[in-house]
Parts: structure tokens; sequence; C-alpha cells
């Protein structure tokens, strides 16, 4: 299976449209949960173990190695990705969001919105204690 691996150049935008580039290219891997909800599907992405990428280098992974946990990875972007994917096969609209810490220049986490019934709902499968729709008021949120 492919892995993308991207050295960090400082800039989401360009994180965000490779992840959007993989979520197309690679939306099909979800096909084996597409009879769960939408609930289901963000409580099993983010109860997956979280992996950090390795120093320096981004890491951003096909839905089915997420899932499957092989190969390097399960961090916020790749558990990001497989719930956009899954989003995809869905037909539900859906927006990669990066995060940055009040006060701070850079943008240290990503997240997506999925828009269902005629609003925007925060979705971040990151940690087994997030809940869906909610978000960290204190965070500044950047649409990519």
């Amino acid at each position: 299976m492919e892995v993308y691996k991207i050295v960090t150049d400082g800039k989401a935008k360009s994180t965000g449209n490779i992840m959007r580039q993989v979520v197309e290219k690679y939306y099909l891997d979800m096909a084996p949960y597409a009879s769960l909800s939408v609930l289901d599907m963000f409580d099993l992405i983010k109860n997956l173990p979280y992996r950090s990428d390795p120093v320096d280098v981004e890491t951003l992974m096909r839905p089915a190695y997420t899932m499957s946990m092989t190969g390097p990875g399960g961090d916020c972007d790749c558990k990001a990705v497989a719930l956009a994917a899954y989003a995809r096969l869905q037909d539900i609209p859906f927006r990669f969001i990066a995060i940055r810490r009040p006060g701070r220049k850079t943008l240290h986490h990503v997240a997506l919105e999925l828009y269902i019934n005629d609003r925007w709902i925060f979705a971040d499968p990151t940690y087994r204690f997030n809940v869906f729709g909610q978000t960290r008021e204190e965070a500044e949120r950047v649409v990519l």
C-alpha cells in the first residue's frame, strides 16, 4: 500500500491539498465500513492508537493503513483523512480544519468538519476522549 511522506514545509494549505488528494484517490478504502453511521465511524477511528509521525517528516497515510494500523502514523492528519474518506464515500461534504493555540503563529493540529443537517459539525477523531461535535473553544481554527 502507498504511504505519502511529505517533508514539513510549514505550509498547512499544501498539506491540506495533499490530504484532499489522498481522500479522493483512496476513499474506497472505507467501503468495508459503509454500513456504519457517522458516529460509529467517528468512534471507531478515535479509538485507534495514536502514533506520531517521524521527526521532521509529515506522513500522510491512505485510509486502509490507518484503519489496519500497519505502517507508520495514526496521528491527527491520518485519522482526519480516514474520516474524510468515509465522508466522501457517504457523499457527506467535509473540510479540513487546522488548529492553532491562542497566541501562537504555528498551526499544530488538524481535524475536520462534516456538513450534516445543513450545518458544519466539528469532528476531531484524534484522541479517545474527543466527542463528536465538540471543539476546544480556546483554539483558533483555519479552514484548509
